[in-house]
């Protein structure tokens, strides 16, 4: 079970790092990681642009450092394709 943690952390470490290297803004990197909690949490409007508005709002006045962010999207991004969200 540790070694399966250890890789799924290797792999979320990699996707976050090329995510990084994207340069994405912060304001880009709070809207795609509205669209991915929004998704997670099954929200009936994650479609809509006014409610990922406000969800990357509130991300973005938590001031999360840059490199959170990114882990979080990655994190979120591998576990979409591994179906556990």
């Amino acid at each position: 079970m540790n070694d399966i943690n250890n890789k799924l952390k290797h792999q979320i470490n990699v996707a976050a790092y090329y995510l990084s290297q994207k340069n994405y803004t912060y304001d880009k990197l709070c809207w795609m990681l509205a669209e991915r909690q929004l998704i997670a949490q099954r929200d009936a409007k994650y479609k809509e642009e006014q409610r990922k508005k406000e969800k990357a709002a509130e991300i973005f006045y938590q001031g999360l450092p840059y490199e959170l962010i990114t882990w979080l999207i990655a994190e979120f991004d591998i576990l979409m394709k591994m179906g556990k969200i």
